[in-house]
């Protein structure tokens, strides 16, 4: 049957609780050591009107986890015009900095030390995919692609570190302050990279 406008506000309100809920536990302890008597008890809701929601624990943080993922791929996907350069790649920043600032708690709570590790590898993978297109464009030509490749996961470090310093400190500057810092801390990362020079300086 189909829900009436109340119902489903109702409904919405409920997921909402039971997922800011999730977010607080995330910042204390793992998802495995999370129950769902646990969870129901702080937001104040029946363990039967959880199960009407999510079939477990996992359930609930798989499908937060998608939701947010979309999100993300929409981002990427929205920008998208057929050719890749660094406006594109400025732009998804943009919006995925935009992403995590709507979502700061559950965010911080995923990529933090009780998060899902699953999910940070996803959400790197989706940076990293983005992000060494833009690395190639600031390279040398000369650059070796393994070495690319280093300067992209040594970048992505860096980048997964200030998302989470960002986070843990309430999101302080806006999304496009953010994504101008990552772009311009990638830009003179990656143009710096001189690999004969270095060699030549520490060699002599």
């Amino acid at each position: 049957m189909e829900k009436t406008a109340k119902q489903e506000r109702r409904y919405r309100r409920t997921e909402k609780l039971i997922l800011n809920g999730m977010t607080t536990l995330l910042q204390k302890k793992s998802i495995k050591e999370i129950t769902v008597r646990e969870l129901a008890d702080l937001v104040d809701i029946n363990r039967s009107t959880f199960y009407l929601h999510y079939t477990d624990i996992y359930d609930l943080l798989e499908q937060t986890e998608q939701r947010l993922l979309e999100q993300f791929h929409e981002a990427v996907e929205d920008e998208w015009e057929g050719q890749y350069d660094v406006g594109h790649f400025y732009r998804f920043l943009e919006k995925a900095f935009t992403i995590m600032a709507e979502n700061a708690p559950l965010c911080s709570a995923l990529i933090g030390p009780n998060g899902d590790i699953a999910f940070l590898r996803v959400l790197e993978n989706l940076f990293r995919k983005e992000g060494v297109k833009t690395l190639r464009l600031f390279a040398p030509k000369e650059l070796r692609e393994e070495d690319l490749q280093y300067a992209t996961s040594f970048a992505l470090a860096g980048c997964m570190g200030l998302v989470e310093h960002w986070l843990k400190n309430d999101c302080p500057e806006t999304p496009t302050h953010m994504a101008e810092l990552t772009l311009v801390l990638l830009r003179e990362g990656t143009t710096s990279i001189g690999m004969k020079k270095y060699e030549n300086e520490y060699n002599a």
